[in-house]
């Protein structure tokens, strides 16, 4: 009896993470420098990706991913588009993010462009 309760479970298990695998999509996401509109190429940013958490009165975000921007200045990543999440972009000298709501996720192999601005020159303009 205990043996087929053990065989159930992993097989219930096994079957939730297959699940969550299949419901992923796959976004890239750009960065791209607010003055310029230009995709920042070369620069290999940090790309810090936080999904939506458990919160009663304010939401809170988990960490689940942190990468490095390739040459072309973007980063693919598999995310679940039921949730939401907060992505934000750091580099040397500049800053920029954005939260990202399930509405936002048209399909797979969407893009999604994030501005950042240089922390230096915004300084000069407050």
């Amino acid at each position: 009896m205990k043996v087929i309760l053990v065989i159930l479970t992993t097989a219930f298990f096994l079957n939730c993470k297959k699940a969550d695998v299949e419901d992923q999509i796959t976004i890239k996401i750009n960065s791209i420098d607010k003055e310029t509109k230009r995709i920042r190429v070369n620069k290999f940013d940090t790309v810090i990706i936080k999904k939506e958490g458990k919160g009663y009165l304010m939401k809170t975000f988990n960490a689940i991913g942190k990468y490095a921007t390739d040459s072309t200045g973007a980063v693919t990543v598999k995310i679940d588009p039921s949730k939401i999440y907060d992505i934000s972009i750091t580099g040397i000298e500049v800053l920029g993010g954005e939260i990202i709501y399930p509405e936002n996720f048209k399909s797979d192999q969407q893009e999604l462009d994030i501005e950042v601005i240089h922390l230096n020159k915004s300084k000069n303009k407050l």
